[in-house]
């Protein structure tokens, strides 16, 4: 959001969400209401729903803390969109030896008879499944590869969240 609409409005939004702008430690977790209150600050903010505001917030990821932050992990999780979305179990599992208090999701990778790919992402976390359409935008950014999201398909589980996302790679 700093990016595309600047300090001021960044700063609007922090004032907004009542979350302290050090909130944000490098290598901590921080409490989920932190994102959900940024989210609903932001989603006021620009005027847009609280989706398409998760949603933007998983594109900046991909295109801003990936790179800042955890480049080297990702050019070795994978060359390509599907390389590195096989890879993601992997590229959590090292990031969880070093950042305190993380409790990674967990992502399955099929590939479907008809061509198209079916992601599973798993969660004990709820609410973020938009945040992760938008780290598959973000990611077919990333790749130069165009990604077709045809379905999102909530999955019963007992806790937490399962979400499966049915994409066509192009």
């Amino acid at each position: 959001m700093l990016n595309q609409y600047g300090e001021q409005a960044w700063e609007r939004v922090l004032k907004r969400s009542g979350v302290p702008d050090d909130s944000f430690l490098t290598m901590r977790s921080y409490d989920d209401a932190v994102t959900y209150q940024l989210a609903h600050a932001a989603a006021d903010e620009l005027n847009i729903d609280v989706q398409s505001a998760l949603k933007a917030f998983g594109v900046h990821w991909v295109e801003h803390t990936l790179p800042s932050s955890y480049e080297t992990l990702a050019r070795a999780a994978g060359g390509d969109m599907l390389q590195f979305l096989g890879n993601l179990n992997a590229l959590h599992d090292r990031i969880s030896s070093t950042f305190i208090d993380y409790l990674p999701p967990e992502f399955e990778v099929k590939h479907l008879p008809d061509g198209r790919v079916e992601v599973i992402y798993i969660s004990t976390r709820v609410g973020l499944t938009p945040f992760v359409e938008g780290l598959l935008i973000g990611l077919s950014d990333r790749f130069e590869q165009r990604v077709d999201i045809h379905e999102i398909n909530p999955l019963p589980v007992s806790e937490g969240e399962k979400t499966a996302f049915i994409i066509t790679l192009s």
